[in-house]
């Protein structure tokens, strides 16, 4: 493995990913058994139906190049605990302070939600993302951009591209000339239950928050780049940052004072940390030290744009073997090495995008049951919206449709959406379900949707 060592791995330690996915206090009503999984949403209409087969591995004309560029963080949010959602701007991610011996810690318990986003935000799981932009970037200028996404739903697309055996769904909406991929679980609050290993309470003792975030339960990021064309906004979950990776003392952050946001209660808090400092983190056991886990994380790490990453190897939870490494180079290797599947992805991504656009109402819905396979359906009423109506008219400067209430709810399938494509093709709706035996979430994070496939 390339890179950049930080000393020998023999007792510093940090934790793994999701930290935030069990803390949040939620009422009783959230509590789900484990034997208790929602079923899956209704789907509507199929409209089309992609092979990967068919998908092209040349650029198709007007696509650019199947690789990143012009990457710049835009901003962040924390979420909070507290009764009801609340979010910290800009926020800071946890700060790599290992401690001076190893000591063994207690192996993981307890509930983590799938989907933080979507069940601190279940009717609209874009609003703090959205907000939070807005408000640190007074100039953002929202016609730029072609995609608004979580680093889930991408790796989902990315997955398919490179032929990989997964079911995923989300659902797709265009909120002026942005397109949404909304990811989508059976329910909103779904959750993990009897999750095994240490990848929650390693970054607890390893990574902690500072003072001024304390409270916090989760650190969202959006950055923005260049993909085959597009101009993409990215929203994923960082692990944490390394202080000497800081060239530069943080500054305050002059924003604007919190504007009406509805059911989200939002305050200042925290400091802009540059994504040159952050770290994505895992923990695996000391059986994998000469596996090479750095290759089956770099698709998600190339996605994010994270340049370092922490790998920490423990023994019945006493971590002695922690590497964190700089891993630049080989994100950038990966990325020319898998040019064909990535223009796959260009053109898949491409292919959404326009179909979203040319609909009626701006919307459908994306799932994949069987390897090689991606259908797009129309959306039911029931699917959630990326943002409610008020922050929906800020992103557009419009107002929105009359059909769409107060509170962003739509009534009989209206959009705020702009969309001008023709009648939909009717046919027997179906269910979604990918539900399975038993799964291992140990090595398992948010842009894997917590597959309980991944290798411990």
């Amino acid at each position: 493995m390339n890179g950049r060592w930080r000393g020998r791995g023999d007792w510093r330690s940090t934790g793994g990913r999701g930290r935030g996915g069990r803390q949040w206090a939620h009422p009783a009503s959230y509590q789900q058994k484990a034997d208790d999984r929602a079923p899956s949403p209704p789907i509507g209409t199929l409209i089309e139906t992609i092979k990967h087969q068919d998908l092209p591995s040349t650029a198709e004309p007007g696509q650019g190049e199947p690789k990143i560029s012009d990457c710049d963080f835009l901003g962040s949010f924390n979420w909070m605990s507290g009764e009801g959602p609340t979010i910290a701007i800009p926020g800071k991610p946890p700060v790599w302070k290992p401690l001076s011996s190893p000591i063994q810690l207690e192996e993981d318990a307890g509930e983590y939600f799938r989907d933080q986003n979507a069940a601190r935000s279940p009717d609209s799981p874009f609003e703090p993302a959205v907000h939070a932009l807005l408000a640190q970037n007074a100039t953002l200028s929202p016609p730029e951009f072609d995609l608004f996404a979580c680093g889930s739903t991408l790796g989902s697309l990315l997955r398919f591209a490179r032929d990989v055996d997964k079911p995923f769904r989300f659902t797709v909406e265009v909120v002026g000339r942005t397109v949404f991929f909304v990811r989508r679980e059976n329910s909103p609050d779904e959750k993990l239950v009897d999750v095994r290993g240490y990848g929650h309470s390693f970054p607890e003792k390893y990574a902690p928050w500072e003072a001024e975030v304390e409270g916090s339960e989760s650190h969202q990021r959006m950055i923005s780049y260049t993909f085959a064309g597009l101009r993409c906004i990215v929203r994923f979950e960082g692990d944490g940052y390394l202080a000497d990776e800081v060239q530069q003392p943080l500054p305050k952050d002059d924003l604007p004072p919190p504007t009406d946001t509805g059911h989200l209660s939002v305050r200042h808090a925290g400091k802009k940390v540059p994504q040159e400092a952050i770290f994505d983190l895992k923990t695996r056991s000391a059986k994998r030290q000469d596996d090479d886990i750095l290759s089956e994380e770099l698709p998600r790490l190339w996605i994010t744009q994270i340049p370092h990453f922490v790998l920490a190897f423990h023994e019945r939870g006493t971590f002695r073997d922690i590497r964190v490494n700089n891993v630049r180079e080989e994100v950038q290797a990966w990325e020319m090495l898998n040019a064909n599947a990535l223009r796959k992805l260009g053109a898949l991504v491409h292919k959404i995008v326009a179909l979203a656009r040319k609909s009626r109402d701006g919307k459908c819905e994306v799932r994949c049951r069987a390897r090689g396979t991606l259908e797009i359906h129309a959306q039911l009423p029931d699917a959630p919206r990326p943002v409610s109506a008020r922050l929906c008219e800020r992103w557009t400067g419009k107002r929105v449709s009359p059909a769409v209430s107060e509170d962003g709810d739509a009534s009989d399938g209206a959009s705020a959406s702009s969309g001008d494509g023709g009648e939909l093709d009717k046919e027997d709706e179906t269910a979604f379900s990918d539900e399975e035996a038993e799964k291992d979430y140990t090595a398992c994070s948010e842009l894997c949707g917590y597959c309980g496939r991944c290798g411990y």
